[in-house]
């Protein structure tokens, strides 16, 4: 037999490099198999459908955006959870805007005028949306943008995506579809304190404090015009007192899960105690969703923070640790000189660990965020 230090891996069969890229889920995967050698490029370059198919069926494992160790604002890192290694990239941003949320690869960046920008680092695809008005705070800030998530990615929808947001110190909702050239704003009576929003079987929910969980449909107003309104169901309605921070994601499976995070707060310095994790199902009357507590993430890991939540399967990504949440930052960006705390939190043996532990010299710039890496055209160029 051929020794296989003499073997030419660069003359592999063109059909065998093909089932080898069509057994792959991870795009990191696919771009290092496309930079081993020049023929393996052009197989790379020929499955370019592959990598369309990987990026609509299979989530891919969120990577953190962290400062340089230097923390100059134009530098930055990009942190894998699996390998616990930090490797510079070459974004087009600087560091000091305020990242309000992130989806499928973009960054939603918040400006001083409350105008938020979509921004895809990866790519250098700039999308500008309106700021939005909040009319009973004469001096809101940037960070009365809570939080923001995309519904779908603007790179495969550009026609069909909405930004989703919350804000002002009220922690209300608004939204805007791709096209549109303003918000939609919802005032409920009495007003509704929203902490997360996602995506779940092609429907909107959000979460208030505790286990209050609330679908938002978004319906076409009974007129001539082409506007919009936001209307709120609740789905389960259950009050806790030990917990201070709610986030709502969709397992690899499919189904809709709560997640509830404690945390105190000691001298500047937030500390997360525990998690807790439930299972929606829609057993009930009235649409009312029945929560049911979880021992496990069978098998998926968690990324929860300021981004969009979301679960993938460790099978997939076998140094991922299974039934974890990798948690970073306590919700709490509109405080100044909070140290915000993160790390892993087993669900089977309630054991907490450490990922990436940042720099105290980066304090004054803004947090690491989790962030969905992607393949842009340019690295595929004919």
């Amino acid at each position: 037999m051929e020794n296989s230090k003499f073997r030419d891996w660069t003359a592999l069969d063109y059909d065998v490099l093909g089932v080898i890229l069509n057994k792959m889920v991870s795009l990191y995967d696919y771009l290092q198999f496309s930079i081993v050698c020049k023929s393996w490029y052009f197989v790379a370059l020929r499955h370019k459908h592959q990598r369309s198919i990987i990026t609509s069926k299979f989530p891919q494992l969120p990577m953190l955006i962290v400062p340089s160790k230097d923390g100059l604002e134009n530098q930055h890192c990009l942190y894998d959870p699996r390998k616990n290694r930090t490797r510079p990239v070459d974004f087009k941003f600087c560091f000091n805007k305020r990242c309000c949320g992130s989806s499928f690869g973009w960054l939603i960046m918040c400006e001083e005028t409350l105008n938020l920008t979509l921004f895809n680092p990866f790519s250098g695809t700039v999308i500008c949306l309106p700021s939005i008005f909040i009319d009973d705070e004469p001096d809101y800030a940037p960070d009365r943008i809570v939080k923001a998530i995309l519904t779908k990615d603007p790179s495969l929808y550009p026609n069909d995506y909405m930004v989703v947001a919350i804000y002002s110190s009220y922690s209300r909702l608004c939204l805007m579809r791709a096209n549109d050239k303003s918000w939609t704003y919802s005032y409920p009576e009495p007003n509704i304190p929203f902490k997360d929003i996602n995506v779940s079987s092609d429907t909107l929910y959000a979460t208030e404090n505790n286990m209050m969980v609330w679908k938002v449909e978004v319906k076409n107003r009974d007129d001539e015009s082409s506007s919009i309104s936001i209307s709120l169901k609740m789905v389960h309605a259950k009050r806790t007192n030990d917990f201070v921070v709610s986030y709502i994601t969709e397992s690899s499976k499919g189904e809709l899960l709560l997640v509830l995070r404690s945390i105190s707060e000691e001298d500047s310095q937030l500390e997360t105690t525990k998690f807790k994790v439930y299972k929606l199902i829609d057993e009930c009357e009235n649409d009312m969703l029945r929560a049911v507590k979880l021992k496990s993430l069978d098998g998926d890991a968690m990324f929860i923070g300021d981004s969009q939540s979301i679960c993938v399967s460790t099978k997939y990504f076998p140094k991922c640790l299974p039934n974890c949440i990798y948690f970073i930052n306590g919700y709490y960006n509109y405080i100044p000189n909070l140290e915000q705390d993160s790390g892993i939190f087993n669900l089977e043996d309630k054991r907490f660990a450490n990922h990436y532990i940042r720099d105290p010299a980066h304090k004054n710039l803004p947090q690491p965020i989790w962030i969905i890496p992607t393949i842009c055209s340019k690295d595929f160029e004919d």
